[in-house]
């Protein structure tokens, strides 16, 4: 199912507090993989050099923040594999792409 930016914001609100594994996959070489809590960030200081326009959204998974930036926003959309499987949401932002899945109960 297509979502928009908002719909991605609300999908993550959705799983504050919940176990998630977060993976990036950019460019090349880059990617990055991480379990935890999904939470919001809402201090702490990030400096963005020339951002695109629109809302700076920012979460936190295990070790890591991700910085979601609205004008990056190009797709995404979200799968959800039936009973007892996780609900993924996938995102691209420009060349980056940010998967979030739930993680069933007792995993990870």
């Amino acid at each position: 199912m297509p979502l928009d930016f908002d719909a991605v914001i609300r999908w993550l609100t959705q799983h504050l507090g919940v176990r998630v594994m977060l993976a990036m996959q950019g460019a090349g070489n880059t990617a990055m993989s991480v379990t935890g809590h999904l939470l919001r960030v809402d201090d702490g200081e990030i400096t963005l050099i020339d951002p695109s326009p629109g809302r700076i959204e920012v979460f936190s998974v295990g070790g890591a923040t991700i910085v979601l930036l609205e004008g990056d926003f190009e797709q995404a959309g979200t799968t959800d594999f039936g009973t007892g499987g996780a609900p993924i949401v996938q995102a691209s932002f420009g060349e980056v792409v940010v998967t979030f899945a739930e993680l069933p109960v007792g995993q990870g």
